[in-house]
């Protein structure tokens, strides 16, 4: 009984790392890019930029996962990215909506 479980477990170990089935994990934009106040100090900016420069590259994972199957997802993805990009950018002008 433990030997059908455990070899269950490996089955949805090998489906979870999979591209093709669908395990693209979406990364969360950073908070401090979404927020819409001015920057508290030049600290809380530079460790935002680097949360941002973080996500970037989790977002370029992800965008390259979908990829293997869509290149209309990936495109969102990389989409979805410039729109976090944009807000971050605004913010550290101090532009807010």
């Amino acid at each position: 009984m433990h030997g059908t479980a455990f070899l269950a477990a490996i089955g949805l170990a090998v489906l979870a790392v999979t591209p093709s089935q669908g395990a693209c994990l979406k990364p969360v934009p950073p908070t401090c890019a979404l927020e819409r106040i001015p920057f508290a100090s030049d600290t809380a900016a530079d460790n935002c930029r680097l949360d941002m420069l973080k996500f970037r590259d989790a977002m370029g994972g992800y965008a390259s996962c979908l990829g293997e199957t869509s290149a209309d997802q990936e495109k969102a993805a990389r989409d979805d990215y410039e729109e976090v990009r944009i807000r971050f950018n605004k913010r550290a002008r101090g532009e807010f909506d």
